[in-house]
């Protein structure tokens, strides 16, 4: 572990608080960046003004694939420990950020879509778990943004899977 100051606690003295790395984001070029975790993952992250030429994510994204992926892990999870057959499941995100800097998120918009005979009921439940209960993204960015929903089940094949 290292030990980092809490720049909240900055006026305590004495007073540090353990934190654990994460990440190290390494500067390339231009606002390139690559990213490694102490999970060995890396990943490179561009700057807005990359545009075409990005060969990575840009950081206001990577908040939505955090909120998208952290919400279909459990989404997934429940579904399954619900005995729900699904065959395949996508989420797709829309997003709507404030005119002015700092440019936070304001709207996001989910629309989870599961293909299989899956209980509209029960997909709602696990929607609503994840977003409200378990997902920790969502509770972040419910602060600063309106998170809403929707939820489609497709009886037929998926067509990555034809």
């Amino acid at each position: 572990m290292v030990e980092v100051p809490d720049p909240t606690r900055a006026g305590a003295v004495g007073h540090t608080h353990l934190m654990k790395k994460i990440l190290t984001a390494t500067h390339l070029t231009g606002e390139s960046f690559d990213v490694a975790t102490t999970t060995g993952q890396s990943l490179r992250v561009e700057g807005s003004s990359a545009g075409f030429e990005a060969s990575g994510p840009g950081p206001m994204q990577l908040l939505l694939i955090g909120l998208a992926t952290c919400s279909a892990i459990n989404v997934v999870d429940l579904l399954t420990k619900m005995r729900q057959p699904f065959t395949a499941f996508e989420i797709e995100v829309a997003g709507r950020r404030a005119e002015t800097p700092p440019r936070v998120w304001t709207d996001i918009a989910l629309h989870y879509r599961v293909w299989g005979a899956v209980d509209e009921r029960r997909l709602a439940r696990a929607i609503w778990l994840s977003e409200t209960k378990i997902c920790a993204a969502a509770a972040m960015l419910s602060k600063v943004a309106d998170i809403t929903h929707t939820h489609e089940i497709v009886m037929s094949h998926h067509p990555a899977g034809e």
